[in-house]
């Protein structure tokens, strides 16, 4: 760059792309294109040079110069972007795996304290499907909820399968705080016996495996039917997941605490 190091500015600020704009090596359009962002992607500004901005992106695996007139700053923390936070105070059990090394990372994606975040309306689902679970003594436990997109992708750049992780760029509904993963819980706090345990990445966990014991099937039957009935929809190949029906929500990349 043809600029002294004083007149750089130092940042750290999230932003959202508000249109498809071209990456840059340098600031300023005499820079060669060295990739381009989409509309909607979140990215992390770390520098600030005469209009333009040197970003973080692809889950901060690509990084170059992009033009402010496409950026927008994004809401910093889960109350600005709309989310809310269930609790056990809620009648919930909240067991977030990403927030633990006990999953299929092998490392915590989230901090110790993350909080289990979801639009206000798919919270409002959420509570209609765990009172239909108390009328059989039983609660629902939370496996994760809103993820953040820049998770999204590192969960991606490990397995690459449409399946299991959603495409960052595509539609990962759980990044609009719209996904839940849950199981059931007996009086004492016991999961219930389903088919598979969670992010059980194998034709196990699909909702049309043949070879279930008649227990887990019938578990996973009556979770699915009490999900259904409050709001959510269901996908072939997770039993766990569920997505709200409305799904018409901006996706975001704010902390989960």
């Amino acid at each position: 760059m043809e600029s002294s190091l004083s007149t750089i500015k130092h940042i750290d600020q999230i932003y959202k792309v508000t249109s498809q704009m071209n990456i840059r090596k340098g600031a300023g359009v005499k820079y060669s294109k060295i990739d381009q962002v989409d509309q909607g992607i979140f990215v992390k500004a770390t520098e600030f040079y005469k209009g333009w901005y040197k970003i973080n992106y692809k889950g901060n695996i690509g990084s170059g110069w992009a033009p402010g007139k496409y950026l927008e700053i994004a809401p910093v923390n889960y109350k600005e972007a709309g989310l809310v936070e269930l609790t056990e105070k809620d009648g919930f059990v909240i067991d977030l795996h990403y927030a633990t090394k006990k999953n299929f990372m092998g490392y915590r994606l989230y901090p110790k304290k993350a909080k289990a975040l979801m639009t206000k309306s798919t919270a409002k689902k959420l509570k209609k499907a765990n009172k239909l679970a108390n009328k059989k003594g039983y609660k629902i436990k939370i496996w994760d909820a809103y993820r953040p997109l820049s998770v999204q992708w590192e969960m991606w750049y490990k397995i690459q399968n449409h399946m299991y992780v959603a495409y960052p760029l595509e539609d990962s509904k759980h990044s609009k705080g719209v996904s839940v993963d849950v199981t059931l819980v007996d009086r004492k706090g016991k999961e219930l016996k389903m088919p598979t345990k969670f992010d059980s990445f194998s034709e196990k966990a699909g909702r049309s495996y043949p070879n279930n014991s008649k227990k887990a099937q019938q578990n996973m039957e009556f979770l699915t039917e009490i999900m259904l009935e409050a709001g959510f929809t269901a996908i072939s190949s997770e039993w766990w997941h569920y997505n709200d029906s409305n799904s018409d929500f901006p996706t975001l990349d704010v902390p989960v605490k």
